[in-house]
């Protein structure tokens, strides 16, 4: 059993009165549950409690059955924290949106049989992580823009999961897409599509995607920390590639109990 482990807490619940079980997502892009006894801080020394939505842990476990689907914590210490996104109530109800989301995709590690070779959701680890440390870094720059990281954050997680929209060309006529002025994105088809199938098909919803188009290109293409210039003002942008995740998924978007506080 792999008894030394390192990830981003994902959701925690208390436990009794000083405990908390947590779900932590590891580098592998994997999530596993955690029991830390005295997570809650307090007791004799009034200790306070690291164990908080969206920071880094390294994790100590004891030993478990092998047919164990929890585990519990020896020791932890903090790798990373934020100390920006805790007090903007904007960013932190967009931490938990990331949270909730990567929640939802992430598989089940089980530690009793860790594989070197089992790195295909490495991603989800690299886009949450990187999306934490890119919005900690424009809060305190004052550059901070919900949108333009939801829409970041939504084009990386979605590009790591293999189901990255088709954009180059038509999704219904495979034209290519760049001799039009104007394209629309349909979940249903899984990409892009020309204004003349569009007109064609007048069963999907009409809502215009060029700029959606332009902006998941330059994203996928881009760096994480090359991304600090993107500033969008309209929620219609995340609020499409959103629609487009769950389509892809067979996710309601009205189970995402987040989603009201960033859309």
């Amino acid at each position: 059993m792999q008894n030394k482990i390192e990830g981003l807490v994902l959701s925690k619940v208390p436990y009794d009165e000083r405990h908390i079980i947590a779900n932590l997502l590891l580098r592998s892009g994997r999530k596993v549950s955690v029991v830390f006894y005295g997570g809650r801080g307090g007791g004799k020394k009034q200790k306070s409690s690291i164990i908080e939505l969206g920071f880094m842990l390294s994790v100590e476990l004891a030993h478990a059955k092998t047919n164990s689907d929890i585990y519990h914590a020896k020791e932890w210490n903090l790798i990373w924290n934020h100390d920006h996104i805790r007090l903007n109530h904007t960013a932190f109800y967009l931490m938990c949106f990331f949270l909730e989301i990567i929640t939802r995709v992430a598989p089940t590690e089980n530690l009793h049989e860790v594989h070197d070779e089992n790195v295909e959701m490495v991603g989800l680890f690299t886009s949450l992580s990187n999306a934490l440390v890119h919005m900690e870094k424009s809060l305190k720059e004052k550059e901070f823009y919900i949108h333009s990281h939801a829409v970041i954050f939504l084009t990386k997680t979605l590009l790591h999961l293999g189901v990255f929209p088709e954009r180059e060309h038509c999704t219904l006529c495979g034209e290519d897409l760049q001799q039009f002025n104007d394209m629309y994105l349909i979940a249903e088809e899984g990409g892009f599509a020309c204004p003349p199938c569009m007109n064609a098909r007048a069963k999907f919803t009409m809502q215009s995607g060029r700029e959606l188009w332009e902006i998941v290109g330059h994203i996928a293409h881009t760096k994480y920390s090359e991304l600090g210039g993107l500033k969008l003002e309209y929620k219609s942008l995340p609020k499409m590639l959103f629609h487009y995740f769950c389509f892809q998924f067979h996710f309601e978007e009205k189970d995402f109990r987040t989603a009201p506080m960033v859309f």
